[in-house]
């Protein structure tokens, strides 16, 4: 079994080396991996692991102080929606996450041995919640899909689709990495989290990625849930579809363009306002007319009163207003603030991730697993 040593960062400064590690010919090569958790905000290093195999380290000697910690270029993030004045367009691009370890004091091992000199490798980002989708590749678009633990139980289980936000999208090949959509907020991990898990009686969740807009992947994300279905165990009576800001777009022109197809439908900060529609890409405008043609879809939208960059009252607002005789349900709030933590007005997908909207006295995850087609 693996021996790891489990290290808090420190970070020194966020660029350069504040030392060098000695490259004596007796030094030991050891790897240490880089453990990372998507918060509310995305995904952050949070923890270095070093890998002890081999080692009989004297663990009652283990300092807090005994190991220097820094990363270069950048602090923690992995992910950067600035970074990428080459796409001309905001994308949640993959940083190069550099760490660097040296030792402080020796490194003591129970035989009485100490590593005085040891080359730190670097290794892979570790994430557990990512590690239970996998990636794949069809009809034209790269996904995630989780599955869950009862799979193979015989019976048919629901399927919750999660459409990114336009930040999580490709770029025409310079962006299109397929872990964006899992790392840039809590929208599908949320999905597959116990809690959820629980609520749905166990729910694959197909996170897919579009290579430039979603507005060009009308017809591969169709084929692709399509494939889904009937490669795995999905109930089509029970095909669930979540989205926020350019996926809560998607969520709304796929259950138009898809009509019967999804048992719900939860658009979160939809980016449909007409006015403002080239914050996100060139998507097409949804009339009016065509939200009322899925007036027979449960559809809950969610947004905050104060987003800045899809109006509140041209998007969420306007679907409501559309659907609420029928089947149509809104919840909205004066802000984004979670915790204490004050988040920007678009970011409402945060309440969602966590199962906060309610209406009637039942949670938005509750309403959609018990709707049926």
């Amino acid at each position: 079994m693996k021996k790891t040593v489990k290290l808090l960062v420190l970070f020194a400064a966020c660029c350069g080396l504040g030392g060098s590690v000695a490259a004596a010919s007796e030094a030991r090569e050891i790897g240490f991996d880089l453990h990372s958790t998507v918060y509310d905000y995305g995904e952050s290093i949070d923890k270095v692991v070093i890998d002890t195999t081999g080692l009989e380290i004297d663990e009652g000697s283990l300092t807090a102080d005994m190991f220097h910690v820094q990363a270069t270029g950048t602090a923690s993030s992995t992910l950067d929606f600035t970074a990428n004045l080459q796409t001309k367009k905001g994308c949640n691009m993959t940083l190069d996450i550099t760490y660097a370890i040296t030792m402080a004091k020796p490194l003591k091992l129970k035989s009485g041995e100490e590593i005085t000199s040891a080359v730190f490798k670097q290794g892979n980002i570790v994430n557990g919640e990512i590690a239970k989708f996998n990636p794949g590749q069809a009809c034209g678009l790269k996904y995630q899909l989780y599955t869950p633990a009862n799979a193979e139980d015989g019976s048919l289980h629901p399927l919750i689709v999660w459409f990114h936000g336009g930040g999580e999208s490709g770029y025409k090949g310079i962006v299109y990495n397929n872990s964006a959509q899992l790392k840039a907020n809590r929208g599908a991990l949320g999905l597959a989290g116990d809690e959820a898990q629980n609520i749905f009686g166990g729910a694959y969740v197909l996170a897919p990625q579009t290579p430039n807009e979603w507005s060009d992947s009308l017809e591969e994300a169709r084929a692709l849930i399509d494939e889904i279905v009937k490669s795995h165990h999905v109930n089509p009576d029970r095909i669930y579809v979540y989205g926020c800001s350019a996926g809560g777009y998607m969520t709304l022109d796929m259950a138009v363009h898809n009509p019967g197809l999804f048992a719900a439908a939860v658009a979160v900060c939809p980016a449909i306002d007409q006015a403002n529609i080239d914050t996100y890409g060139e998507g097409r405008v949804i009339t009016d007319e065509e939200i009322l043609s899925i007036k027979d879809t449960p559809v809950w939208v969610v947004q905050a009163k104060n987003d800045t960059t899809v109006r509140y009252e041209e998007s969420a607002l306007r679907v409501y207003n559309l659907l609420k005789d029928y089947n149509g349900i809104l919840t909205t709030y004066d802000n984004v603030n979670v915790g204490g933590v004050e988040y920007s007005g678009h970011e409402a997908w945060v309440y969602t991730a966590l199962n906060m909207p309610e209406h009637n006295g039942e949670h938005v995850w509750q309403w959609t697993a018990r709707q049926v087609r």
